[in-house]
């Protein structure tokens, strides 16, 4: 089970944010533990954080086995917020990071009741202080 993030939160740990289209679902392997990995490409369609461009490719790494990961599929559309890693990205907080967009243009699961206008307000806002960490003693 994930620890929700605040929209504020999502947005700040992502490195991109993007409206994209589904091009690609291809299954790459499995992990020892059986866990299928999954290489998704997608377009993007607005890119909102992180400087990626209107029709860009991006390749995204997701999971199939695993509790709360996003399941992509070929031909949606969702709003995307993403790490980088290597050559690919990341999901941030697994399905949080995951928004499906419904045929009227709202957005579904766990981004439902959140507009497109209210994502980009939040990443317009200045980055939030970190919490101060405890002084570490042995």
């Amino acid at each position: 089970m994930i620890e929700t993030l605040s929209l504020e939160t999502l947005v700040q740990s992502s490195d991109v944010i993007a409206l994209v289209d589904v091009v690609g679902v291809k299954s790459v392997g499995r992990m020892p533990s059986k866990v299928e990995v999954v290489a998704n490409l997608v377009t993007v369609n607005e890119p909102l954080k992180g400087g990626v461009a209107v029709g860009e490719s991006l390749k995204i790494k997701t999971y199939r086995g695993i509790e709360d990961n996003p399941d992509l599929v070929e031909g949606s559309r969702v709003l995307l917020f993403l790490n980088r890693a290597d050559n690919h990205y990341t999901v941030v907080n697994g399905v949080q990071g995951w928004w499906p967009v419904d045929e009227d243009g709202k957005f579904m699961a766990m981004g439902k009741g959140t507009s497109l206008d209210e994502v980009k307000e939040a990443i317009k806002l200045p980055p939030q202080a970190k919490p101060a960490r405890p002084k570490l003693s042995l």
